[in-house]
C-alpha cells in the first residue's frame, strides 16, 4: 500500500492554493457565518473535530480490511454521490457548521500535505497511511489540468540556448 506521508506533494500550485483559499473561507464561515462575532458552538466542534473524521477513519478501516489496494471512487457517480453528501451536510442546521468546520480544516491539511482528492479522506490516509480517493466536485478538475499540465511540460523537449 502506498505511503502517503512518504508520497510527498502530489498536487501543483493551484490545487494548493485553491484548497488553502477554500479551506480557510470555510472555517470563517463556520464560525463567522452568524455575523461580526466568530463562535462556534460545541456541538459543531464534536461533529466537525470528532464525528465525521471518525465515520471517515472507520471507512479507511473497512477499506483497508476488504479492499487490498487503494480504493478509488472517482468517477462521475462518486462525484454526484459525494456532492449530494455535501449539500445535505452543509444545508443541514444541525450539521451545517460542523461540516464547514470539518471540510475546513480538511482541506487545509490537504493544501498542506499536498494530497489530491477530495479533502474528507485526507484524514483517514494519513492515519492509516493508505491513498483512497473519493470524486471532488471541485478539485479533481484542477488536480486533473494540473496533472495534464505537468505531463505536456513534461513531454516538450528541452530548449538549448547556444
Amino acid at each position: 500500500m502506498a505511503d502517503v506521508m512518504a508520497s510527498g506533494r502530489r498536487i501543483g500550485s493551484v490545487g494548493t492554493a485553491s484548497r488553502a483559499i477554500v479551506g480557510l473561507g470555510l472555517l470563517y464561515l463556520a464560525g463567522g457565518a452568524g455575523g461580526l462575532s466568530w463562535t462556534i458552538e460545541w456541538r459543531d466542534l464534536v461533529i466537525g473535530l470528532v464525528a465525521l473524521p471518525a465515520i471517515m477513519v472507520g471507512l479507511g478501516l473497512a477499506a483497508r480490511r476488504y479492499a487490498q489496494e487503494p480504493v478509488r471512487f472517482t468517477g462521475p457517480v462518486a462525484i454526484c454521490i459525494n456532492c449530494a453528501l455535501i449539500v445535505v451536510l452543509v444545508v443541514n442546521p444541525y450539521t451545517g457548521p460542523g461540516a464547514l468546520l470539518f471540510y475546513g480544516v480538511t482541506l487545509v491539511v490537504s493544501a498542506w500535505l499536498g494530497q489530491p482528492g477530495c479533502e474528507a479522506t485526507v484524514l483517514s490516509n494519513v492515519i492509516l497511511r493508505r491513498d483512497d480517493q473519493i470524486g471532488c466536485p471541485t478539485f479533481s478538475p484542477v488536480d486533473a489540468w494540473e496533472a495534464r499540465h505537468r505531463e505536456s511540460a513534461a513531454a516538450r523537449p528541452a530548449q538549448v540556448n547556444r
